[in-house]
């Protein structure tokens, strides 16, 4: 595929952004600290992306529990599931700090899976009120949506190379198939952003 970066069509047309972002919403609603990290970062800075079914969330360790289960008591399609320990792409070390909720059927217009992930993995503040704005104005979504936390660009490059030299800091991408795909998203996520600075 051939991005054209003079198409400024959004990458999530509102109607679609207004259900990707209920679970951050959510979170945002009940005071807990959170940004939404992964691809759903990346199409908030207009970095070429496409759409997962696991939505990625940072929140402070603390804060883990609480933000599962506030999730399952305001989405209730959603329950807390046990990481598949036995796939050989999952590094056991992630399943003992990170959440996975699954939602009970599959969903076509927003995330069926949310993986909390501690925002020390990825040297992130979700508790610093300068590193963290608002969805960008062209999802067009209503004022509640402002709870949203999303990465400021530049606190989200300040986090992926402050970890850029760490093995242990590959996460999840996606799953699919019945399997974890791990990957180096920092390093994907810089050699976007190189372009997109270029």
């Amino acid at each position: 595929m051939v991005w054209d970066y003079n198409d400024r069509t959004p990458p999530l047309q509102p109607a679609a952004a207004k259900l990707r972002f209920v679970p951050p919403l959510v979170l945002g609603s009940s005071n807990i600290p959170h940004v939404v990290w992964g691809i759903d970062a990346e199409i908030c800075h207009e970095v070429p992306s496409m759409i997962w079914d696991s939505m990625e969330i940072l929140v402070p360790k603390a804060y883990l529990q609480a933000a599962a289960e506030r999730l399952t008591k305001s989405l209730p399609i959603f329950t807390q599931i046990v990481f598949p320990l036995d796939q050989d792409q999952l590094l056991p070390h992630y399943s003992d700090d990170c959440i996975l909720l699954a939602s009970a059927k599959k969903l076509r217009t927003t995330a069926n899976y949310i993986i909390l992930i501690p925002d020390t993995v990825f040297h992130f503040d979700t508790t610093n009120p300068t590193s963290i704005m608002k969805p960008p104005s062209y999802f067009e979504l209503p004022l509640k949506y402002n709870e949203v936390g999303v990465p400021t660009f530049s606190s989200l490059l300040d986090a992926l190379l402050a970890c850029r030299n760490e093995t242990k800091t590959q996460h999840f991408t996606g799953f699919e198939k019945g399997r974890w795909r791990m990957s180096g998203l920092k390093r994907r996520f810089l050699t976007e952003a190189t372009t997109l600075v270029a």
